[in-house]
């Protein structure tokens, strides 16, 4: 597979930018008050978490970041639980994607992956393994997240 910097040009086919974190009380009020467009939604398997789905208003699906405001507003929820927080990012071109994030805790990213397995490697941090095919129902483009996908 090819490198997400090697496919510019290309058109992506299904672009993700995502926000897991443990099911603390209060934790989606605060979320909503940060990002008060998001509606988050309970997650059990293969996690049990909250999840919201970001759009395009807070990242640009071509480019290769993770926002910084956004990252920025994550640590700082970090730093009010003691929830770990995932921020992910997915760009599937056909049957080949990409994945890439990062894990943070007490107000400061601990761990962050980009790569083969990195959402296996991600995930691992809440004590579960997707396994090599790295299948993550939050992924699949019908899950329903209330926010369409971003596609051309």
């Amino acid at each position: 597979m090819l490198p997400i910097r090697h496919r510019r040009g290309l058109p992506f086919m299904y672009s993700f930018f995502g926000l897991f974190t443990d099911p603390v009380p209060g934790l989606p009020q605060r979320i909503c008050a940060a990002w008060p467009e998001l509606n988050p939604i309970e997650i059990d398997s293969p996690i049990s978490a909250i999840g919201v789905r970001f759009g395009i208003q807070r990242y640009e699906p071509s480019l290769e970041d993770t926002p910084s405001a956004v990252v920025h507003a994550v640590e700082e929820l970090s730093q009010q639980s003691p929830a770990r927080f995932m921020l992910l990012r997915t760009e599937c071109w056909g049957g080949d994607g990409a994945n890439w994030g990062q894990i943070i805790r007490d107000g400061k990213t601990v761990f962050k992956t980009e790569g083969d397995g990195a959402l296996r490697r991600l995930i691992k941090h809440w004590g579960v393994d997707l396994g090599p095919s790295e299948i993550f129902a939050p992924l699949q483009r019908d899950f329903p997240w209330g926010v369409p996908d971003v596609r051309p």
